[in-house]
């Protein structure tokens, strides 16, 4: 039978998904600001020890950097380019890392109640490793991937943080006046 629409992932596709989300006390655009200022990563995610540009100030599709952290196991520097983005609403980064394709999505939602909520969707595709490394990920793939899971938290606390800090909101509650 033939499926029709969105493409259907194969099981040996995907190395992991993870999927977090995380209520913000400020305006999307609020989020959408820090979420996406890229020169200030490494004072913003504590996961990240620096980014250098490799385009023109800005951020959109085509923008680049080069990023040191810790991503799916891996210590070290990565090339990653933002491959969607419709401001102040969603935005995707991609890189490759050695046979992998690592995509990170972003998703910026009002609420109801004046906070905004962001979600972090995390796709690591490993249809290019030989299957004696994907045997050996289906062994040991869950420490990369909790690993992962953690830092991605942190980032999404860091970005909440820096958020409300940037908008005069109190950690985890509006401020009084």
């Amino acid at each position: 039978m033939e499926r029709r629409g969105p493409a259907v992932r194969r099981p040996d596709m995907t190395g992991h998904v993870i999927h977090l989300s995380t209520s913000i006390h400020a305006s999307p655009e609020a989020v959408w600001d820090v979420l996406t200022d890229v020169p200030h990563y490494g004072d913003i995610l504590r996961s990240v020890k620096s980014t250098r540009l490799l385009t023109d100030d800005g951020y959109d599709v085509g923008t680049a950097w080069v990023e040191e952290r810790t991503f799916f196991g891996h210590h070290g520097q990565e090339e990653l380019r933002v491959t969607d983005s419709d401001a102040p609403r969603r935005t995707i980064h991609e890189t490759s890392l050695r046979h992998d394709a690592i995509r990170t999505a972003y998703s910026v939602q009002p609420n109801r109640d004046d906070t905004t909520r962001l979600l972090v969707t995390a796709t690591m595709d490993v249809t290019g490793r030989s299957t004696a490394e994907k045997a050996f990920w289906n062994a040991f793939g869950g420490h990369s991937y909790n690993a992962t899971r953690r830092m991605l938290e942190q980032d999404l606390e860091d970005i909440r943080v820096e958020t409300e800090r940037r908008s005069g909101a109190a950690t985890g509650r509006h401020r009084a006046s």
